[in-house]
């Protein structure tokens, strides 16, 4: 796995360009996706510099899975998640050690493929009402509609009720604030002063936060009853609830909102593609609304999915932190520093993807094509910090797409051009999509 761009003496090759004392961090703001997936032309472990501290990314499949499910104690999650303590708090999304295992075995029930048929049926009663409520010719906010109905889908399923009329929108206002803020704090070049610094951004950043906190307030004094509730509240207080249920809502929301908007788009650029899925649609579902029972049958659906998750995965980026010294690839990499991998960069790796910049949902049938190497695909990372609701977002979209080509088409208006914004997770700017019933249905 040594790349000639690898220097000698097992030394990880240095990434060239950084500057005097922010090191690669501009690169990082400006361009990260591009940053990122070139570096593995130096090796399959590079070294960076974020400010003056040497970083290091993994560009292999098999060396982010010894990083992600080797032995425990020698990776921590490290300072970056730290960052998001003022969403996460204390949270299973932040959380790491002991704390982490034990928050995840009061969360994980939740979410696991027991329980996954109870919560599919609303999945596909919200995916209709959403659509249902479109008419000829409208057009939409598409971030808006998907994150609205992503969180609404975490609501229901998990806490027993949509979120009340207005908060969705109230945390789709607030999220890009804090997602921004986030970033900024943990990979820009001035994230040390962000926070010690009186200014509009610190004010921004303060306020969406504490709206936020107030909607997750709501949702619990609304009902603190419901089964997830009284089961999140085993070994917590106030405080930890709060922070275990702003991790579910607001983490498996965001993700799964962004990931949908970057569906519909790729849908509309490539309508051969589309007209594939209102085929298997039609033939699975004709003119009804769609069931959770449809499901096994939307193949091509499922793969178009995936193949989305392939090319733009909600997060990005993910951090780790040596706790002793380790080696990996045949590198050194000493304790007390980051240690990073991109599941955008390896999801675009032309050693393991065929046209890798190309969406090819057949890329998915295994009829066709080999599987990836295992950890050349990660949009839920692994291992012991891997997400738990894989596969609960994986049905949800399904269930969005198929409740969308059902009846409509959603293209961009013209002179629109999304591009991904790579902050906290990897989702499209702004774009407005007009609604129009599809000429064949």
């Amino acid at each position: 796995m040594t790349t000639s761009a690898e220097t000698a003496g097992g030394r990880p090759a240095r990434v060239p360009g950084g500057l005097p004392l922010i090191g690669h961090a501009l690169h990082l703001v400006r361009a990260p996706l591009a940053f990122l997936d070139t570096q593995r032309g130096h090796g399959d472990v590079v070294e960076f510099r974020i400010g003056r501290r040497p970083v290091y990314l993994l560009n292999h499949p098999d060396l982010v899975m010894a990083l992600l499910t080797g032995p425990g104690g020698r990776f921590d999650r490290g300072e970056i998640f730290a960052k998001a303590r003022p969403l996460f708090g204390t949270g299973v999304a932040v959380a790491d050690g002991t704390h982490h295992r034990n928050r995840r075995r009061v969360v994980q029930p939740l979410l696991n493929a027991a329980r996954l048929p109870g919560y599919l049926d609303t999945m596909a009663e919200l995916a209709e009402a959403l659509t249902g409520a479109w008419h000829h010719g409208q057009r939409i906010d598409l971030n808006t509609e998907t994150a609205g109905l992503a969180l609404d889908v975490v609501a229901a399923t998990l806490f027993g009720r949509p979120l009340p009329d207005g908060f969705a929108s109230a945390v789709h206002r607030a999220l890009p604030t804090v997602v921004t803020g986030l970033g900024l704090r943990a990979y820009g070049p001035a994230a040390a002063l962000l926070d010690r610094w009186p200014g509009r951004e610190r004010r921004r950043y303060r306020s969406a936060l504490a709206g936020i906190h107030a909607v997750v307030d709501s949702l619990i004094e609304a009902d603190p009853n419901t089964p997830a509730l009284t089961r999140l509240s085993t070994g917590a207080g106030h405080a930890q609830l709060h922070d275990d249920v702003t991790s579910l809502l607001i983490g498996g929301s965001h993700t799964s909102g962004a990931a949908a908007a970057w569906m519909f788009i790729l849908l509309a650029r490539h309508p051969s593609i589309r007209r594939r899925v209102h085929d298997e649609v039609d033939r699975t579902i004709g003119n009804r609304p769609v069931k959770a029972t449809d499901l096994p049958a939307l193949d091509l659906t499922g793969r178009v999915v995936r193949e989305t998750l392939r090319l733009y995965p909600p997060i990005w980026l993910f951090p780790r932190h040596t706790a002793a010294e380790t080696e990996l690839g045949g590198h050194r990499i000493p304790p007390g520093v980051q240690i990073f991998y991109s599941p955008y960069a390896l999801h675009r790796d032309p050693r393991w993807y065929h046209a890798p910049d190309t969406f090819d949902p057949d890329r998915w049938n295994p009829e066709q094509h080999p599987a990836p190497p295992r950890g050349a695909y990660l949009p839920f990372a692994a291992g012991v910090h891997g997400c738990p609701g894989g596969d609960f977002a994986l049905a949800e979209l399904t269930l969005l797409t198929a409740a969308v080509a059902r009846r409509w088409h959603l293209d961009p208006v013209p002179g629109s051009r999304p591009r991904p914004v790579a902050a906290a997770t990897l989702g499209p700017t702004p774009i407005t999509m007009t609604v129009t019933h599809r000429p064949d249905s």
